[in-house]
């Protein structure tokens, strides 16, 4: 995706100069699932994303906290919103509930979203040589959209 279209996009907003953003993203693996997964976003189903902890270990990234604020790419790269984070969760993947999931937007039950993540955060972990178990660290982050464009 280009990021430098998302930090020329940064400087056309209309918060103060010196404000910092998180990072620049789309959301899914693929431009069908960025696209997919904006339509979410922008229609105010999805208003939350979960990672694994040992992805942000393994490439040195800071954990995101309340206030980050983060440009969301479509699936040709094109910043389309800005996100804010409101909420940080740090708990063991076996600890999650629906209630919170839920607000992820993508599945009807637990179990729909504890077998879509597993599967993906297994993949992430072996690509760094790394094993992802049930009872591995993830971060549930809460966000709203702040700007659209």
């Amino acid at each position: 995706m280009c990021r430098s279209t998302g930090r020329g996009f940064w400087k056309t907003l209309v918060w103060p100069s010196d404000t910092g953003y998180y990072d620049i993203f789309a959301f899914g693996a693929s431009p069908h699932q960025a696209a997919y997964l904006l339509g979410l976003i922008l229609a105010g189903d999805k208003t939350a994303t979960s990672s694994a902890v040992l992805e942000y270990e393994a490439t040195e990234t800071p954990i995101p906290e309340p206030g980050a604020l983060s440009i969301v790419l479509n699936e040709y790269g094109q910043p389309s919103c800005v996100i804010e984070t409101h909420t940080v969760h740090r708990l063991p993947f076996s600890e999650m509930d629906f209630t919170l999931c839920s607000n992820e937007g993508e599945d009807e039950n637990l179990a729909s979203w504890q077998n879509n993540h597993l599967d993906f955060f297994k993949e992430i972990a072996h690509e760094f040589g790394l094993e992802f178990t049930k009872e591995s660290e993830i971060i549930f982050e809460e966000f709203r959209v702040v700007y659209s464009s």
